[in-house]
């Protein structure tokens, strides 16, 4: 008998150890998580290089990740947070997708029909959205998948009505970006105008937002919504700086000390979109799984000494 009472002891002691080191352990997880994460999202970059980047402008870090197209004219990306694929149209007008889970990329060859990139897009309910270069036609390609390998099955066109894109407004990007709450497409050209159009009816919903700033084609921004939309980052190709883009108005807010040039000393070629950053709460309940059987681990063991 005291034989058997100093081994469920012992059992019960090193449980306790063991439970109090993952409570510990996933405690400083969380808090790390919390830190390295504030806005909750990862905005997509891709570089002169075609290297691409997880940004959090937030907490003002940036992140190599992997190289999709090496040493080409890479733009127009484009990602999907619900499947975890990122869009993008490569030197050679080939519409692809990298799969954030496997990092393996599908060329999908020149599915948009285009005679030159585009250098905006965006992804938006089951499809990619961008301007045809130079015009006020929005064009929406419409995805459909099979597995997790999508195709273009049709392309729809919007013509644009009231944009006026001549002179100092020509409608050369820049970048758009797409709220994800609202279906509010918002588009910063090259010279610096910034105007929305609503998708629930593009034609007509056209609205300038802010004037173009003359004719400096280095003042557009790269654009990109974080994934819960409640934040519109806008990105300067020419110098790397980084702002906060009021959505009513166009107006910038400098997100100080923070720039990103990592290529050639300029900025990101475009942005495109945002991806979720695991929440502390995910981590949190997985440890009170682990912490759960460790308690039952004890209680078995405590009725086995017995």
């Amino acid at each position: 008998m005291t034989t058997t009472t100093t081994v469920s002891s012992s059992c019960f002691s090193v449980a306790r150890t063991a439970f109090l080191c993952v409570m510990a352990a996933l405690a400083m997880l969380a808090s790390q998580a919390t830190s390295a994460a504030t806005i909750g999202s990862f905005v997509y970059g891709i570089d002169e290089a075609g290297d691409l980047y997880e940004v959090n402008a937030a907490d003002k870090t940036s992140t190599y990740i992997t190289s999709l197209s090496p040493n080409t004219a890479t733009n127009a990306l484009g990602y999907d947070s619900s499947r975890n694929q990122l869009f993008f149209v490569d030197n050679d007008l080939n519409f692809q997708v990298w799969d954030r889970s496997s990092s393996s990329t599908t060329n999908l060859g020149n599915a948009l029909g285009i005679a030159a990139n585009p250098a905006n897009a965006d992804y938006y309910d089951n499809a990619f959205w961008y301007f045809e270069t130079n015009s006020t036609d929005l064009k929406k390609a419409n995805l459909t998948y099979s597995g997790s390998t999508p195709s273009v099955s049709s392309i729809d066109t919007f013509s644009i009505a009231g944009m006026a894109a001549t002179g100092v407004n020509t409608n050369t990007f820049g970048d758009i970006a797409i709220d994800p709450t609202s279906g509010t497409l918002y588009a910063s050209t090259s010279r610096g105008r910034f105007y929305s159009i609503d998708l629930a009816s593009p034609s007509t919903t056209f609205q300038q937002l802010a004037a173009s700033l003359g004719n400096d084609r280095s003042v557009g921004l790269q654009l990109s919504f974080s994934e819960n939309g409640s934040v519109l980052y806008g990105h300067r190709y020419a110098d790397g700086s980084w702002y906060t883009v009021d959505t009513s108005t166009g107006g910038l807010t400098d997100i100080t000390g923070f720039v990103t040039t990592p290529t050639g000393g300029v900025g990101f070629r475009d942005l495109g979109g945002a991806a979720a950053v695991p929440e502390p709460s995910t981590m949190l309940l997985a440890g009170m799984g682990i912490a759960g059987a460790v308690v039952h681990q004890i209680r078995r063991r405590k009725k086995l000494a017995a």
